[in-house]
């Protein structure tokens, strides 16, 4: 198998893995349980990020690459801030029992989930833009010769 058909592979699995990884968002928004698996991290401990920073680096070359890092990282902070919405009770005033008897805790919670949903909308938006970015990434590589490709794995592990 040809370096070049082991990078686009590679690089369709990372495609992949952020796409994945966008729907467990989406669930956590619907209510359901989040595995641990799937709390935010980093954008550099993620499935994707552990490839960006990792084989994917020797790509760095190209341009199409470098414009994956910003709106990579940023969408891993929506993601964080989202998380924190939906389940950060530490930030929030304890409604006491008129509050509670009221109503105040769920409108509170309603509120939270309202703007997490509106948060997903431009983490959705990011997302876009990154699976942009790997499209011209993978049209990139493929228009590389061979030579091409040896030599940008050749500088990146020098």
């Amino acid at each position: 198998m040809s370096q070049k058909t082991v990078i686009v592979q590679e690089l369709r699995a990372a495609r992949q893995g952020h796409i994945r990884w966008v729907r467990y968002a989406s669930a956590l928004i619907s209510g359901m349980e989040v595995l641990k698996d799937h709390v935010p991290v980093v954008g550099t401990d993620c499935r994707f990020g552990r490839w960006y920073y990792g084989a994917g680096a020797a790509l760095s070359g190209l341009e199409s690459y470098r414009n994956i890092e910003q709106p990579h990282l940023d969408l891993h902070d929506m993601y964080m801030e989202i998380f924190k919405l939906l389940f950060d009770d530490d930030n929030q005033a304890s409604p006491g029992f008129f509050g509670r008897l009221l109503g105040r805790s769920s409108t509170q919670k309603n509120a939270r989930t309202e703007k997490a949903r509106s948060r997903f909308a431009d983490l959705e938006a990011v997302s876009q833009v990154i699976l942009k970015h790997l499209e011209q990434l993978e049209s990139d590589v493929l228009a590389l010769s061979d030579a091409e490709i040896e030599r940008l794995f050749y500088t990146a592990e020098a």
